[in-house]
């Protein structure tokens, strides 16, 4: 599989989409999939569009403030930072 399609399955954040029951049994669209009304539009998701691109990882000030805090409240969210820094510093 391709770097670009391993991240296409990837939340903005670094979620791994295909590892949740709600995403796999079609019961959550993820975050690329979802009709975001520009008042409740998640922050990773509007900052990764406006900057054009498909991860945090990839962001060149990788990890800001709000990103920071969101990669410690929890394993899955930790694990989540964890890709986006490996990611980040393998350019990809």
């Amino acid at each position: 599989m391709n770097r670009s399609n391993n991240l296409q399955n990837l939340g903005y954040c670094g979620v791994d989409c295909s590892v949740c029951a709600d995403f796999t049994q079609g019961k959550c669209p993820s975050c690329r999939g979802t009709q975001w009304k520009n008042d409740d539009i998640c922050h990773p998701v509007k900052c990764c569009r406006e900057k054009g691109i498909a991860v945090c990882g990839q962001c060149i000030g990788f990890p800001c403030d709000m990103m920071t805090e969101f990669y410690e409240e929890s394993d899955s969210h930790r694990e989540s930072g964890e890709r986006m820094r490996h990611i980040s510093e393998e350019n990809i």
